[in-house]
């Protein structure tokens, strides 16, 4: 008897594929793509048959022990696209398809269930029979009113408005006067005005836009791919270029895919999008979703049902059929990069995902990173330029000022400039909106004795503490360990304990303190836990409720404040020299895109740069608006230095609890490299720019190559030496690293 063979790609990091037996009883029903149980090793776990083969030189095979949820297949598309995932990146594939997957699907819980109540007999006929159990049985009586009064209730809300358990409920159900159905539970979000936070200019498009739409058709009417960069100011008008665009493609009977970079983002784009295409089906996909929702949503879109799918870095891995079109909006952001195994960037991947199905891709931003910016310089992307705002509004006047030492004092003054404070003043004045950003959480970045020099530092990792006033501690954020402020120097024991250092906190307090009319809200990750808050929060700030939000970097992006006509820059340093070789870039990127909020009402916007180093080119660039001259001047700095975009590198970390141990793992793998490849540059090993994380110690080491080829030729020279503990050491290999820390 021929035996039926299934290749698998185990959800482990492997790079190698297991053949397994598929049983009689499966053998008409597998098909490749199908998710499948199986045992490895001394455990059980899931895989993919990513091939039936005909032969096999393995003489004793494991059978498969179970097929899973066998609707929900992945295609060959999606097979050829997560193993150029796994293998650009390094990692698994079996760990990329297990990543594809929605959270309940991977757990094998599958979807969420309620059980619905529906009435089985009059309303009249059970509220005759309520009267009648009053007094012996008044909580079937409560129930039967409950059930008489709606057409279908979930139980469990059946069971609270009635007061009783589900005793009195099962005894209805037996004798007829009610049914039980169990449905999918189906996530509805709380309300929340989002009309205030998308806005849209109807009617004829800017002539940007126009030519930049004559572009975009022009590669959907080819119907082969083409990457087209959108270089487009805050305020130009992209997403209107983008719904259009999609709003072609859909009416070509196919589908499209937008990923947005936060889900911040993600509620008044897909509002946005349900208004300029209202008879087109769309789908969301993030993480704030509950499981069950996300795994709805998964099948809809697997099915066809849903024409457009939104979502953030995850939804690259959507089960679209007959995809026409993808769009990256932000292209630019850091959070496309994956952090865990598998380690990719959306962005990136999306590219290749369009490459495959040869169709269109649209990359937005008003700051493109330099390796999509570079692209267009050699032909890879096609570049559009929109300079202009769509409405009559000019781009907002930036002004440096430049810090001294009397930026902030222990009383709080300092942290607003006299020219800053002026125009708060003037804005107050007339009714209009404030942003103030500072990328810095907390109230005191840092606490220390000026006695002794003692810093309040996390145990777990190699980091300061923040001081947070309104919860009174100390934490790390990090790893989120928390420590109550001491009274005293821990170290000498004196009351010698300074707050130090500048976060949003202390902002707030010193802006409410100073400006006490005005209505101020904060938005960070301390004061907005739920997605519903966040979006509470913004809406408010769009409907006039606020007169001055101060934030973080979720201030910074995508929103539109038509009332907001000054913007303030606390401190524009903050990531300038961090030890990454992207710093001046993000800086430019956070700089631009933060002025951008200011001036997209009737009035032109200010806004103020607060700064230690105003010459510094990517402040000076931003501030004068100058992209080219920025662009240019980046390129030559990562040139000279063999950085992308004329470089390429991968970043090598390893980590333990036993320091010794992974100094000496890290000194083997650099010694390995080295002796593999001359065609490649070995820096370190070195302690990573934060040596411990939660308890764990880590070194770094990272690889440059001119060629892409050589690079990945040495790290799959690396990949099959490794196993995923090493000697009690983690090996963790990230291929176009955006974190350097």
């Amino acid at each position: 008897m021929v035996r039926a063979i299934a290749e698998v790609a185990v959800n482990a990091p492997l790079e190698r594929l297991f053949h397994y037996e598929v049983p009689e009883s499966f053998v008409d029903r597998i098909e490749v793509g199908h998710r499948v149980l199986i045992p490895f090793g001394p455990r059980t776990t899931t895989g993919v048959c990513v091939s039936l083969p005909t032969s096999t030189d393995v003489e004793k095979l494991k059978p498969i022990r179970d097929l899973l949820h066998p609707e929900c297949r992945f295609d060959q598309h999606l097979l050829d696209f997560t193993r150029w995932i796994a293998d650009y990146y390094h990692a698994g594939w079996g760990e990329v398809l297990e990543a594809a997957l929605p959270p309940a699907l991977r757990s094998g819980r599958g979807e969420r269930e309620i059980v619905w109540i529906t009435p089985a007999k009059s309303a009249a006929k059970a509220l005759a029979e309520a009267e009648r159990w009053d007094k012996k049985a008044p909580a079937r009586a409560r129930l039967l009113r409950a059930i008489a009064s709606s057409d279908t209730v979930p139980r469990p809300e059946l069971l609270q408005q009635a007061k009783t358990n589900s005793g009195s409920l099962n005894w209805l159900l037996e004798q007829g006067w009610a049914s039980a159905e169990s449905r999918p539970y189906t996530f509805t979000a709380p309300e929340v005005d989002l009309e205030a936070l998308a806005s849209r200019v109807d009617g004829d498009l800017h002539p940007d836009q126009d030519k930049a739409l004559e572009t975009v058709e022009s590669a959907i009417t080819a119907e082969k791919f083409a990457a087209i960069l959108i270089h487009g100011v805050t305020g130009s008008g992209k997403t209107e270029v983008y719904l259009r665009a999609l709003r072609s493609v859909l009416e070509r009977g196919r589908r499209g895919l937008v990923l947005v970079p936060e889900i911040s983002l993600t509620p008044q784009t897909v509002f946005r999008f349900r208004q300029g295409l209202p008879d087109s089906d769309v789908a969301v996909l993030h993480s704030m979703l509950t499981d069950s929702e996300r795994t709805r949503q998964w099948r809809e879109i697997q099915s066809g049902n849903a024409k457009l799918v939104i979502g953030a870095r995850s939804a690259v891995f959507a089960p679209i059929p007959d995809l026409g079109l993808i769009v990256v909006d932000e292209e630019h952001e850091p959070s496309y990069k994956q952090e865990s195994s598998p380690r990719y960037n959306a962005r990136d991947a999306a590219v290749v995902r369009a490459s495959l199905l040869r169709v269109p891709i649209l990359l937005g931003s008003a700051t493109p990173c330099l390796e999509s910016f570079h692209n267009t310089t050699n032909n890879r992307y096609q570049l559009v330029r929109m300079p202009r705002r769509v409405t009559a509004q000019e781009l907002p006047i930036i002004t440096t000022v430049a810090l001294d030492s009397s930026f902030y004092h222990g009383d709080g003054s300092g942290l607003i400039t006299n020219e800053l404070d002026r125009l708060i003043h003037d804005r107050l004045r007339r009714e209009e909106q404030i942003v103030l950003f500072l990328n810095r959480r907390g109230f005191a970045t840092f606490v220390h004795c000026t006695r002794c020099g003692y810093v309040a530092q996390c145990s777990e990792c190699d980091l300061t503490l923040t001081f947070h006033r309104r919860d009174k501690v100390l934490r790390c954020h990090y790893c989120g360990m928390r420590a109550p402020l001491p009274k005293e120097c821990p170290d000498c024991h004196m009351p010698h304990l300074r707050r130090s250092g500048v976060g949003t906190e202390k902002i707030t307090d010193t802006i409410a303190s100073r400006y006490n009319t005005a209505r101020v809200a904060r938005l960070d990750r301390d004061t907005v836990t739920t997605h519903r808050a966040m979006q509470e929060t913004l809406a408010q700030f769009a409907r006039g409720e606020y007169d001055i939000l101060v934030g973080t970097q979720m201030v910074a992006k995508g929103h539109d404040f038509p009332g907001v006509t000054l913007v303030g820059i606390v401190n524009a340093d903050t990531s300038l020299h961090f030890p990454d070789f992207r710093a001046a870039e993000r800086t430019f990127q956070l700089i631009t895109q933060v002025a951008g909020r200011a001036g997209r009402g009737k009035r032109r916007g200010r806004v103020v740069v607060q700064t230690f180093y105003p010459d510094h080119y990517a402040v000076r660039c931003a501030q004068e608006g100058s992209d080219e001259e920025f662009y240019r001047l980046e390129q030559e700095c990562r040139e000279a230095m063999s950085y992308p975009p004329f470089g390429h590198i991968a970043k090598i970390l390893l980590q333990g609890t036993d320091e010794k141990k992974v100094e000496a793992e890290a000194e083997t793998v650099a010694t390995q490299l080295r002796d593999a490849t001359t065609q490649c540059q070995v820096l370190g090993p070195v302690a990573a720019p934060i040596a411990r994380i939660q308890g764990r110690y880590r070194v770094h080491i990272l690889v440059k190559s001119p060629s892409r080829n050589a690079l990945h030729g040495v790290l799959d020279q690396l990949g099959e030496q490794k196993k995923a503990r090493r000697k009690g050491v983690d090996r963790i290999i990230d291929v176009d690293p955006y974190s350097m820390l």
